[in-house]
């Protein structure tokens, strides 16, 4: 039986230039987003069509595949591609490494000269790029291959769509958690086996857990919420109805969610508190705070244990999810990640479904995902020993997979939106602006640039 790719006749390595000027390119309203790009030299341009298109290399279809990542995943994906290149005779993946470079990315984009696989799409940035048509739709070669949405936790699924369309597919997922100091616990008096289970519980734990030195200024303190995004999920928010396309940044819960928030920034002073976070070590090192007993309670993911056995060995430490209020959404996370994209532009789209659907098999994810101590997103992984029978792992696959799991609302303007509330949430912690104004403000302001955005929608 023929490969997906045996119209591709083997001929002699050439590169390419689309048919059409690169200004072309960039005026169209496809590519508005990307005016920019019109004041970058003509060379540049022309540089950038000629390294980002595939090739033939000698009797093998090359496959060219960025990627953003780095260290040990980096290393995983090289093996991967070797293992792919050795087991696909007619096919060469050449992976390129973009990481520190991701203004390449969406210049190539702009540009319409990309690469054939790209990993260095942000999750929150997938419905930008699919609105502007820049993005091969991936539902006819997922149903070409027998695969679907069903493989997939439904909270990482629904953030690869956008208009009715599957966009990208993912080999990682993560969630977030509490973790929290055990002996800290039990000093406060609090139960160490019995963390905080609703937001009332939390704010509890983090009063006894704090402690302040006889200057007034903290030793230590129990917790700070951060995150508006999660929390407003948590009280029982949304941020976006797809439905109707209307921004809902002052859903009443997402304001309840701030003013919860706010009162930290009141009750424990957030000039002090953030005077003390000034001396604060890097979360990836040994002086982390959480690790050298400055914070009790850690609003973290997955990643957490590694840092713990690396930094802190000894530390006897528990997690819990994040805690809702009455009437709000139990067991909340929220998911993202870097998704795998065939760009529009790319010449040799049936090469490039090849590799995509090979890198995002079940196999290939188990083994990255081990490599690097990540969550899988495809059930049937995530249900394998060495992630269902380690109670960790069982835990944060179990939040990930679970119904409040919130990726990236689809909307196209999602980067600047979460630009807007971490705005919001500064001045309402720093400067004591009303939660209800601010967020009423948010919803017009994204509202006006989601409309602007989608009059120029593809898709």
């Amino acid at each position: 039986m023929g490969s997906a790719f045996d119209e591709e006749t083997p001929g002699k390595c050439r590169s390419w230039l689309p048919p059409f000027p690169a200004s072309c390119f960039i005026f169209s309203s496809r590519f508005r987003r990307f005016a920019f790009l019109r004041s970058l030299p003509v060379g540049v341009l022309c540089g950038s069509f000629a390294f980002g298109c595939a090739r033939w290399d000698t009797d093998r279809l090359e496959v060219r595949y960025w990627t953003g990542w780095t260290g040990p995943a980096l290393a995983a994906q090289k093996r991967l591609v070797y293992r792919f290149n050795r087991e696909h005779p007619r096919l060469h993946v050449r992976i390129v490494n973009v990481a520190g470079s991701y203004n390449k990315v969406r210049i190539a984009f702009a540009g319409g000269a990309t690469p054939d696989v790209v990993s260095a799409v942000w999750a929150d940035e997938l419905a930008g790029y699919a609105m502007r048509g820049a993005l091969t739709p991936l539902d006819d070669w997922l149903r070409r291959s027998g695969r679907s949405g069903s493989e997939y936790m439904p909270g990482v699924w629904r953030m690869l769509q956008y208009g009715g369309h599957t966009w990208g597919l993912a080999v990682t997922t993560n969630t977030n958690f509490m973790v929290y100091n055990r002996v800290i616990f039990r000093a406060a008096g609090l139960d160490p086996a019995r963390p905080p289970r609703t937001v009332a519980e939390l704010d509890r734990a983090a009063t006894a857990c704090t402690k302040l030195n006889p200057d007034g200024s903290f030793a230590r303190y129990g917790f700070r919420p951060t995150n508006l995004v999660a929390w407003g999920y948590l009280f029982g928010g949304r941020w976006y109805d797809p439905a109707t396309r209307r921004v809902t940044a002052n859903d009443p819960h997402n304001v309840a969610a701030l003013r919860w928030m706010a009162a930290y920034a009141k009750q424990y002073d957030i000039s002090r508190m953030t005077s003390f976070e000034s001396t604060f070590g890097a979360l990836g090192t040994q002086n982390g705070p959480f690790f050298v007993g400055k914070i009790a309670i850690w609003n973290t993911g997955e990643w957490a244990r590694e840092h713990i056995r690396r930094y802190a060995p000894g530390l006897d430490w528990g997690y819990f999810p994040l805690p809702a209020p009455p009437g709000g959404r139990p067991r909340t996370t929220t998911n993202g990640g870097s998704i795998f994209v065939i760009p529009a532009a790319c010449r040799h789209k049936a090469a490039a479904w090849e590799f995509l659907n090979w890198i995002t098999s079940p196999s290939a994810v188990r083994e990255f995902c081990l490599a690097i101590n990540n969550l899988p997103p495809l059930r049937a992984v995530a249900a394998q020993p060495e992630w269902s029978s380690d109670p960790f792992m069982r835990f944060a696959t179990g939040l990930a997979g679970g119904e409040n799991a919130f990726g990236p609302p689809s909307m196209p303007v999602w980067p600047a939106y979460t630009d807007a509330l971490a705005r919001a949430e500064d001045y309402a912690l720093h400067a004591g602006a009303d939660p209800q104004a601010l967020l009423d403000d948010v919803t017009v302001r994204i509202q006006r640039e989601l409309d602007r955005a989608t009059r120029y929608a593809v898709y």
